[in-house]
């Protein structure tokens, strides 16, 4: 009944809310992807703490879905967008947003024309073999098979060249937290502030199905899990499937 009630008033709030849109932010938006389970809730959860980046509680799958009008491809799910906008509180100190779904990164050229090239792309890349241990704390079974980590991964390297997509890996990120941080700061043009320093403090984006337990320090406790012995047959499995271990060499991951 609620939502018979809302419908006639949904294109009232995502035109209110695409205003509010225009008015909060004038810098490009952040737009991270990669495979499920590589750390695109991480990454964002770290973003949210920056003051000047307003970040989507929820993945909106935005970019997902596509359609053509008058030649023009546009997402077909743009109104989530808006009506996140109207009913989020944004900070004064916001001047851009970010969003992360995985599967953003199947659609960068669409993104890009969208956007006029006026967007940052993040892509995170994890070691496949960890991805793939990776169960799922809902259904019996693993999260991810092989052939999606090798094409959500082989997807995103496709653009790595372009100016407004930055690369980077999961293991930089808990291992090497300043540097890894700091070549993003430099990509977005953003400063490097304390906030980044002690981000488990001041993220917005602090719980998600993406994590059994919330926000906590950076640990790379799950980095490498592929060489326990209880993980030797998922492990020799996806070694098993020749296109996931070329790309494993390809991205210059260990192979023993």
């Amino acid at each position: 009944m609620l939502n018979i009630l809302k419908k006639p008033f949904l294109p009232l709030i995502q035109y209110l809310g695409k205003k509010k849109m225009e008015r909060a932010f004038d810098r490009e938006p952040i737009i991270i992807g990669g495979c499920g389970r590589s750390g695109t809730t991480l990454l964002l959860s770290i973003l949210s703490a920056h003051p000047s980046i307003f970040a989507f509680q929820r993945e909106l799958s935005v970019f997902n879905y596509w359609r053509g009008r008058e030649g023009v491809m546009e997402p077909l799910r743009i109104d989530r967008l808006y009506r996140e906008v109207f009913i989020r509180r944004i900070p004064r100190s916001a001047r851009r947003w970010s969003e992360k779904t995985p599967r953003n990164v199947r659609h960068i050229d669409e993104i890009m024309d969208y956007f006029g090239g006026r967007v940052k792309f993040i892509h995170i890349i994890r070691d496949g073999r960890d991805v793939v241990l990776s169960r799922h704390p809902d259904k019996a079974g693993y999260w991810i098979e092989p052939p999606r980590w090798v094409r959500d991964v082989q997807e995103g390297l496709k653009h790595a060249s372009r100016p407004n997509v930055l690369t980077l890996y999961y293991e930089d990120l808990v291992r090497h937290y300043e540097d890894t941080i700091g070549r993003i700061c430099d990509f977005i043009g953003e400063a490097f502030t304390d906030s980044l320093m002690n981000w488990h403090e001041h993220a917005s984006l602090r719980a998600s199905n993406a994590w059994h337990e919330g926000v906590k320090k950076l640990s790379d406790s799950s980095v490498g899990k592929w060489r326990r012995e209880e993980n030797r047959r998922r492990v020799e499995a996806f070694m098993q499937h020749e296109p996931a271990r070329d790309l494993l060499r390809q991205l210059g991951y260990p192979m023993s």
